[in-house]
């Protein structure tokens, strides 16, 4: 995706939130999580999983491997 000022939309909203927190007096800590790696980590665990004895040793082609498998396998994908 392009970036775009919807991805900032969680980050203005915490930091506002986070404002009226400290205003009212509370110890608050700042912590940003950007970007959302659900999807790729799920994708590499269950390639993983299924090739128990897959080397990561390169993990640009397993990666790739993953990737492939997940754009033409529709069950693998729905896991």
């Amino acid at each position: 995706k392009e970036m775009h000022v919807g991805h900032l939309r969680s980050t203005i909203i915490g930091d506002a939130l986070a404002n009226c927190l400290e205003l009212r007096g509370h110890d608050v800590i700042r912590q940003n999580h950007v970007g959302d790696w659900g999807t790729q980590f799920g994708m590499l665990l269950e390639h993983l999983g299924d090739n128990t004895d897959a080397s990561i040793s390169d993990l640009v082609a397993f990666y790739k491997e993953a990737k492939q498998r997940f754009d033409s396998d529709g069950d693998f994908k729905e896991r």
